[in-house]
């Protein structure tokens, strides 16, 4: 069973398949079941899955506390896209994130986040990975 992270956006992004040794990250359409049962969750029009470098959203996957280590630096790459991808998004808008195991869409969340993705950091505080969370990463408002 694989991670299924999904995002809503205002905007239509443009949508991609997984290809071996070039895909970072790339957005699906969602199935009609999954747009059922992720729908009330979500205010924003378009929804969409993320794929990542496995084919899947586990690629997106990646603990801190691991960022030094030798084996795990090829498994940045996809969570990296994902981060930069959300800081250039939020630059027009909220982006809406939730992440939970494959055909588990329809389970109630657990827990909501307000983040500004200018403070998430791979190293420091990455946050892929945890099921039934929602997180409304919030338009970047220049101070």
């Amino acid at each position: 069973m694989c991670f299924a992270v999904y995002i809503g956006t205002n905007k239509e992004l443009e949508l991609g398949t997984f290809v071996a040794d070039q895909t970072d990250i790339y957005f699906e359409k969602l199935s009609d079941e999954e747009e059922t049962a992720l729908r009330p969750k979500f205010s924003k029009t378009n929804i969409y899955y993320v794929g990542s470098d496995t084919s899947c959203s586990c690629g997106l996957v990646f603990e801190s506390e691991d960022f030094d280590d030798p084996d795990e630096q090829t498994n940045k790459k996809s969570p990296q896209r994902f981060i930069d991808f959300l800081k250039e998004a939020t630059k027009a808008e909220n982006i809406e994130y939730y992440c939970c195991w494959e055909g588990d869409w329809n389970l109630p969340t657990e827990h909501e986040r307000e983040i500004d993705i200018r403070d998430i950091s791979l190293d420091k505080n990455y946050f892929v990975g945890t099921q039934k969370v929602f997180i409304n990463f919030k338009k970047q408002i220049d101070e």
